[in-house]
């Protein structure tokens, strides 16, 4: 083959990247079919950085179902007007638990940590958690799962937030059901881990954010919100009413949409620019009201962990009131675990 050759005759690479570029992604797997110089040129970094100066960047939501708990597990890709497009490959290595979902950048997916069971090494003869410091980055424009530089200190059941660019894994767990005190953050433009103290994050599990430059962290068992202050190197505490005991969330709009275990049929909604905390109503499925929250085109969506297919929505818009509605759109066809958003 002669990689010297347009390729496409009688326009110059650089236009034909132009042209291809307004393409849907949808259509890219009959593009691929061309020939090997198309299905490279496609998913190279070039091309994707041409996508991003003509404005055709797209948004996908990625997400990661199971079918039979504790085995069967993948991840589901749907386009901006709920088309499935097929699966993307699993993360390398053994199934894990505890691990941490999310979007760097909003171009990368990030898998975190984790733990992996091991037969004996405790008196009750009972699975010991092995703690995981394992990243892997999936690029969409190649579709492929890369090795990122291992944490420093293996954790699970930890929270996690991007603020402005850096990435705060806080506290978790470690091996032998260990309690850490810290937190490791990632700055992708050195490509490293750095640990830092969190005095007063001092719950284990529970949910972070980012909102104003500032990390929110709110742990399960909490009274407290604790922000952290990347320019001062400082935290501070917001009471809480009550304490929670979170399992689902996201962040819509800059409001943090969550699920709480002591709260069934309710959504809980926090705004941190007003500093208010309100629940909605949230009806009942077959099964019961177990959820996942995740979004899609700036509405909130629960995925119903106990019946397959099934998804609702809200926009939650004050103008035209918030309703619940059935999203015919978004079918995932096993029980939802975690949902992301990438642009590409």
């Amino acid at each position: 083959m002669d990689l010297s050759s347009p390729i496409i005759p009688g326009l110059t690479d650089d236009v034909t990247a132009l042209c291809l570029s307004r393409i849907p992604r949808s259509n890219f797997r009959v593009l691929y079919q061309v020939c090997w110089r198309w299905k490279t040129f496609l998913m190279s970094e070039h091309f994707t950085a041409v996508r991003k100066l003509t404005g055709m960047v797209e948004e996908f939501m990625s997400v990661l179902v199971e079918t039979v708990p504790g085995k069967k597990v993948y991840w589901e890709v749907f386009d901006s007007s709920g088309n499935k497009l097929g699966q993307i490959p699993n993360v390398p290595g053994p199934m894990k638990w505890g691990y941490g979902v999310t979007v760097l950048g909003g171009e990368k997916i990030l898998f975190i940590g984790g733990y992996t069971g091991i037969p004996g090494g405790c008196v009750t003869n009972r699975n010991t958690p092995l703690a995981s410091a394992d990243v892997y980055e999936f690029d969409p424009a190649t579709n492929r799962w890369g090795k990122l530089p291992d944490m420093n200190i293996p954790r699970y059941n930890f929270a996690l937030a991007e603020v402005d660019g850096l990435l705060y894994v806080v506290r978790g767990y470690t091996n032998d059901g260990y309690c850490l005190l810290n937190s490791d953050v990632y700055n992708p433009e050195t490509n490293q881990w750095t640990l830092m103290d969190c005095p007063q994050f001092r719950n284990i599990s529970g949910f972070a954010f980012s909102f104003n430059s500032k990390l929110y962290a709110i742990g399960n068992g909490s009274c407290t919100v604790d922000i952290y202050d990347p320019k001062t190197k400082k935290w501070e505490e917001l009471e809480l009413a009550k304490s929670m005991s979170v399992y689902s969330y996201t962040v819509v709009r800059n409001k943090v949409y969550f699920l709480d275990k002591d709260m069934p049929g309710r959504l809980g909604v926090f705004d941190p620019e007003e500093n208010s905390w309100t629940t909605v109503f949230v009806p009942t499925v077959a099964g019961g009201f177990r959820f996942g929250v995740g979004q899609w085109n700036n509405k909130v969506l629960l995925f119903s962990r106990l019946s397959v297919h099934e998804t609702i929505m809200n926009d939650f818009d004050k103008e035209k009131g918030s309703k619940w509605r059935y999203c015919s759109q978004i079918k995932p066809s096993g029980s939802h675990l975690f949902s992301v958003l990438i642009n590409f």
